[in-house]
């Protein structure tokens, strides 16, 4: 990998999958810091059987937070972005918790019953702040979604780093498989 640019120096195509990199190995604490608080009872658990929740929305409103406060820091718009930040950090935790207290999930409940709001808030959060980049970079969604694609910043480009890169994915890929087939297996 070459050296690294300044956030601010990228263009914005660039800045969106940077920001998003770092989003996504930010929000891993997103992930196991509410568990954990959750494990020692200092926040509720949303639902008994199933006690991943909050770190579920932990990790979907810390990726979105991080997003919005690197995405703010890259168009000099941090009111605008913490603003921001504070919504999409806190919308998944309220509205799983306002969607049990409505329909209140069995035990037995499904995964999507479960995740369906999380995951709901996570897609309209990414798409309301690629409009709003697009919008601060004077760029169409078409326009930063190709620049997006085409974008060949942070990509490993020597064999020793493309092949690290594969090796991870494939653990990546194992450890999330092993997880789910885990859970399944408790549930039933």
């Amino acid at each position: 990998m070459s050296k690294a640019a300044p956030l601010r120096e990228l263009p914005p195509g660039s800045a969106w999958n940077e920001a998003m990199r770092r989003a996504m190995v930010i929000s891993i604490a997103g992930f196991f810091v509410p568990n954990l608080l959750a494990n020692f009872g200092m926040i509720p658990q949303l639902h008994q059987s199933f006690q991943f929740m909050p770190g579920i929305c932990g990790a979907v409103g810390l990726f979105s937070a991080s997003m919005a406060l690197f995405l703010g820091y890259f168009h000099h718009k941090l009111i605008q972005g913490a603003g921001i930040a504070i919504a999409a950090l806190s919308l998944p935790y309220f509205s799983t918790w306002f969607w049990f207290r409505i329909t209140h999930p069995s035990a037995s409940a499904g995964l999507l019953q479960l995740f369906g709001p999380a995951v709901i808030v996570a897609i309209c959060t990414y798409f309301a702040l690629m409009q709003w980049h697009a919008r601060l970079s004077n760029f169409t969604v078409d326009i930063l979604t190709e620049q997006m694609v085409g974008d060949e910043y942070g990509k490993p480009k020597a064999r020793w780093e493309q092949v690290t890169y594969r090796v991870c994915q494939v653990i990546g890929a194992v450890v999330i498989l092993l997880l789910i087939l885990g859970v399944l297996g408790r549930v039933h």
